[in-house]
Order: C-alpha cells, then sequence, then structure tokens
C-alpha cells in the first residue's frame, strides 16, 4: 500500500483495483492546482486501477468541481458526515449485544471481511484480500482498530468496524447486515454496542458517514450532520 500526502491532497493506493481502497482525498479545495490533481489521478490511470475521490461540503466549489470535471470526474454519491457527543450518550442495553463478539484472529477476520463483501452482487472479493494484507495492522491491539462481527449460529450476520482517528475521536464503518438477516435490529444493536464500548473507552466524540436513507436512525441515536462528503469517480 502507498499512502501520498502533498500539500492539498492525500490519497492512497491499496494495490488493487478497487475504488472502495484506492482513494483521493482533497484536503484543500480553495488551494488545489490542476498539477496536483492531475498527478494523483495519473497514477491510478497509468497502473489502470479504479479509484475515487472524496471531498467534504467546505471544500468543493465551482472552481474544484470544473478541475474534476475536466479530469473526466463526475458526482456519484453523497454521505453525511456525522458526529456524536458522547458525554451526552446514555449506554444502551440490548439482549442482541449477546450475539456481537470482536474479531481477534486471522480466520475471524476472514469471516468478517467475507461478510462485508457479500454486500455488493457480486461479492467483491477485493474487500477479503485487502483485510488478508492488512490483517496484520488490523489485528495489533496496539492500533486500536476494533472490528465487530454479528452472529447467528457460526454466520456472521452482520459487521462494524470502529477505528480512533486519535485519542479522543472514533469512527464508525462497515456496518452491514447480511440481506437474509435484515429487519431483525441488528444494525441498531451493533451500533449501541460500538458506542458503548466507545464510551467506556473514554472516547469523546464518534463520526460516521450517513446515507440518506440511514441518518434518521442515527439522528435517534443523537448524531448530528455535520458536513456533506460528495464522492467523485470517472464519468
Amino acid at each position: 500500500m502507498q499512502v501520498m500526502v502533498t500539500t492539498n491532497l492525500a490519497w492512497v493506493d491499496s494495490g488493487l483495483s478497487c475504488d472502495t481502497f484506492n482513494i483521493i482525498q482533497v484536503l484543500n479545495g480553495r488551494e488545489l492546482t490542476p498539477v496536483e490533481l492531475q498527478a494523483a489521478i495519473d497514477h491510478f490511470r497509468k497502473k489502470d486501477l479504479a479509484f475515487c475521490l472524496w471531498i467534504d461540503g467546505e471544500q468543493l466549489n465551482d472552481r474544484v468541481e470544473r478541475l474534476l470535471s475536466g479530469q473526466g470526474l463526475s458526482k456519484h454519491n453523497m454521505d453525511w458526515g456525522m458526529s456524536l457527543d458522547l458525554a451526552r450518550y446514555e449506554l444502551v442495553t440490548n439482549a442482541l449485544h449477546s450475539q456481537i463478539s470482536q474479531v481477534a484472529t486471522p480466520a475471524d477476520l476472514t469471516h468478517w471481511a467475507s461478510a462485508v463483501a457479500a454486500n455488493w452482487s457480486p461479492p467483491d472479493q477485493h474487500v477479503p484480500e485487502f483485510y488478508r494484507r492488512a490483517s496484520t495492522p488490523v489485528l495489533d491491539a496496539q492500533n486500536g482498530i476494533q472490528l465487530f462481527s454479528f452472529r447467528v449460529k457460526n454466520q456472521v450476520a452482520g459487521t462494524l468496524e470502529m477505528f480512533p482517528s486519535d485519542k479522543e475521536t472514533v469512527g464508525l464503518y462497515s456496518l452491514a447486515t447480511l440481506a437474509a438477516f435484515r429487519g431483525k435490529g441488528i444494525g441498531s444493536a451493533m451500533m449501541t454496542f460500538a458506542l458503548n464500548r466507545a464510551k467506556s473507552l473514554g472516547y469523546r466524540t464518534a463520526v460516521l458517514q450517513a446515507s440518506e436513507d440511514g441518518i434518521g436512525i442515527y439522528r435517534k441515536l443523537g448524531f448530528r450532520e455535520i458536513t456533506p462528503f460528495c464522492e467523485f469517480g470517472l464519468s
């Protein structure tokens, strides 16, 4: 994996042709130069790797949109960045929490990643491969990454990732429930399980990206919209 940071951009090359893991992030839209943008995009084009670009609402302006359009990129998706003050979050008790466990071994990670991949049709095999390659740092407790599985018998039916940004802030990602198990409260149980854990560990803020469909659910837990995040990809 390669991680590059320039004055106004950061980008990640996972080594896989997958726009889930190959990401360009605009850090400063006001000062972004055509040369910076061209160099980042050319990196992926020359390797023939799929990629996407993310930018938050504060950095996106008409000039940046013209720069992106000039590189053949168009808006594909928009999520809301949301934040929760954990001091105001009250711990939740849920009987379904007993079916949630933390990923602790390479075998656990394989099952977890396969469940995440199954949310694409057909399943995205880049996902298990990415986590296979990243298993050592992901499973290293010193990095603070915690992956959770909701199990029904021996099957992983739901997933969630808790990833610290710093000592006070933790992000919640990869929340998913397999289609056959939806509508049973699994997603809500996983969220409250993770928020309970985050608060008990002393984090002060939880953040996530929410689709329009998920905003109402997260609001009920106390999350508030902060800024939109827009995804751009090749037209």
